[in-house]
């Protein structure tokens, strides 16, 4: 019980870092997806050719090479960075390849007479995708959003090379100073579990409220009806 004590504030600080390092990285990768995304699905080829090769390149190289390329080999081209920013940067550059593939598939996954007809009814095509488009992908592409944001919980793990004190880290300095690597590794992968537990568990209620019927989303709710915009174009003719 003593040693549990003794261990357990380094591992609730490693935790907090882990926790930050994930959040950022996550809200960096959907960033990164988005633009990705649009730029793959682009008619240009200026913007979807660039898009596709950083796809390929990302998904054809390991994510702990990338974090080692940022925080030890660009240093020899004059780019230095923190090793939590280095580490924020490659789980975000890393992840949000993927994302890019997951949102073109959900964005795909809609069906395109219903943005057609949205643009018959002289809807733009931004709020098209806003009120139309995103809610359906959203909805579809949620379950694998989740698995993709548990696995980048425990890929962060990985910036532990970088010597960014987060969960991982925490529990090898730990080890290696107390010797007592089956209590420490075994308390490292109960924070890993209840993270990421915890995680799933607010997906799954996140996918139970999406997939209620008839529930629309609150932006669709307010806006202008169909009907209401012929009625007042017929009277204004």
């Amino acid at each position: 019980m003593s040693d549990f004590l003794l261990f357990l504030p380094p591992l609730l600080q490693g935790t907090a870092w882990t926790l930050a390092l994930s959040f950022v990285s996550a809200g960096g990768a959907v960033l990164v997806g988005l633009v990705v995304c649009a730029g793959k699905m682009s008619r240009s080829p200026l913007a979807s050719r660039p898009a596709r090769v950083y796809i390929e390149i990302i998904r054809g190289t390991p994510l702990l090479l990338q974090l080692f390329y940022l925080y030890y080999a660009l240093p020899e081209i004059g780019v230095v960075m923190p090793a939590f920013l280095a580490g924020v940067l490659g789980l975000s550059l890393n992840f949000g390849a993927y994302l890019a593939e997951l949102f073109r598939a959900g964005v795909q996954s809609v069906d395109e007479g219903q943005t057609q007809a949205a643009r018959a009814l002289g809807m733009r095509r931004f709020l098209v995708f806003r009120l139309v488009v995103m809610p359906q992908a959203l909805r579809n592409i949620f379950p694998a959003l989740g698995n993709y944001a548990l696995v980048l919980v425990k890929d962060s793990s990985l910036v532990a090379v970088l010597s960014v004190v987060e969960l991982m880290r925490a529990g090898e300095l730990l080890a290696s100073a107390t010797f007592k690597a089956l209590l420490v590794y075994t308390l490292v992968g109960a924070s890993y579990f209840v993270i990421c537990f915890a995680l799933s568990r607010l997906f799954v209620w996140g996918e139970a409220r999406l997939a209620i019927p008839g529930r629309v989303p609150e932006a669709v709710a307010k806006a202008p009806r169909p009907g209401g915009w012929l009625r007042r174009s017929s009277s204004e003719t």
